[in-house]
């Protein structure tokens, strides 16, 4: 499956760094998730213009992301704790009007064995995404008909089914420069041999 870590700019000015296994539930993001105990660094590194631009991680996660933060200087250490409320900029407008959306909130499950120690929500696309916005108040929406495409909340992309929209999805983050980096991963799925 296509892996991408993509940039969500956060109101305070950084962006955090966010890893998913499924592209094609982006346009459907309604939070992030980290983890309140874990150690999250801030990275500064200056952008294609020369400019400084700051990047939250976890900190566990660095050298896993020595090629992309190359030339970056640790600035400073958040707890996940620190970053629960923050609020930031939706990276598709589709569901841009959900009450209580768009901010950083603490999860349990949230680790640090992959990723960025970041998890991108979609409470309509999987259960722990479900329960942790439910409890914070962010309902869920389901973009998703039962034949597996796009309903009409995601214009850009409607009827057109799920996984082909991988492609799409990564397509318009990378001309949008959100993507930090996009590879493979491979899943263990069961499956019945029937």
């Amino acid at each position: 499956d296509p892996a991408l870590t993509v940039m969500f700019h956060l109101d305070s000015g950084e962006q955090i760094l966010a890893w998913t296994t499924t592209p094609w539930t982006l346009p459907a993001n309604l939070a992030l998730a980290v983890g309140a105990e874990i150690e999250y660094a801030v990275m500064e590194q200056a952008d294609a213009q020369g400019e400084p631009r700051r990047y939250i991680l976890a900190a566990a996660r660095l050298g896993a992301y020595e090629k992309e933060l190359d030339g970056a200087v640790r600035v400073g250490t958040l707890s996940g704790a620190d970053l629960v409320g923050r609020k930031y900029t939706p990276l598709f407008p589709y569901l841009a009007d959900t009450p209580n959306a768009f901010h950083v909130l603490a999860a349990d499950f949230v680790s640090t064995d992959d990723g960025t120690g970041v998890v991108h929500m979609a409470p309509g696309f999987g259960e722990d995404d479900q329960i942790a916005c439910n409890a914070v108040g962010i309902p869920t929406l389901c973009p998703m008909d039962e034949h597996g495409r796009y309903t009409s909340e995601i214009a850009d992309w409607v009827g057109m089914h799920v996984f082909d929209a991988n492609s799409e999805v990564i397509a318009a983050l990378k001309r949008r420069g959100a993507v930090v980096r996009h590879d493979s991963y491979n899943h263990s799925y069961p499956h019945c041999w029937r």
